[in-house]
């Protein structure tokens, strides 16, 4: 797995989320394009498990078998561990009293062909720019940390941790990784 980190931002709300809906149709209303979506503070896990969905996605997107009908979505259904996108959403995505969310940039996929796949070009600076207009448009401060495994996590995902290993942090981003390798199978 890559050690570059996934383009993601951690934004601290000036207060928690009342209609989650809401806050969604700002980004929907903001964004530049579908590469950008927001999920709740504990579904972001850590910088590999967003890699883990982002290559489950494009292997999906590659071979034109995506659950879901664009790739924010599916994304966040991958993120959640089901085959069922309305439950993806709700495990995943924004929820009232959330009041740290992730913004989740999906790079770009520049080649189809997954056997010749090469990690994404990132230009950190441009995406920063981006994100930082983004962050103004929900009155935001940016949370200094990529994301981190927590108990949260746990329950809202619905993860199942290896027996004996508790809740400690490789736990945690194991079983997030093999959350989204079953994603089509629960």
């Amino acid at each position: 797995m890559t050690r570059t980190p996934y383009p993601c931002w951690g934004l601290k709300l000036p207060e928690a989320i009342d209609e989650p809906g809401e806050v969604v149709s700002l980004l929907l209303k903001w964004r530049k394009d579908d590469s950008w979506l927001l999920l709740g503070g504990p579904a972001a896990v850590s910088n590999e498990q967003l890699w883990t969905a982002w290559l489950a996605l494009t292997s999906r997107f590659a071979n034109s078998n995506m659950r879901a009908n664009t790739k924010d979505a599916e994304f966040l259904r991958l993120i959640s561990g089901t085959h069922q996108i309305r439950i993806g959403f709700e495990r995943a995505g924004l929820q009232q009293g959330d009041s740290k969310i992730w913004l989740i940039h999906l790079p770009d996929m520049e080649n189809k062909d997954i056997r010749n796949r090469e990690w994404p070009k990132i230009n950190r600076n441009e995406l920063d720019q981006e994100a930082n207009r983004l962050m103004n448009v929900f009155n935001a401060t940016l949370v200094p940390h990529s994301p981190m495994p927590v108990e949260e996590s746990v329950e809202r995902l619905q993860l199942t941790l290896e027996s004996g290993h508790g809740s400690d942090c490789q736990a945690i981003t194991r079983a997030a990784i093999a959350h989204i390798a079953l994603a089509d199978f629960n």
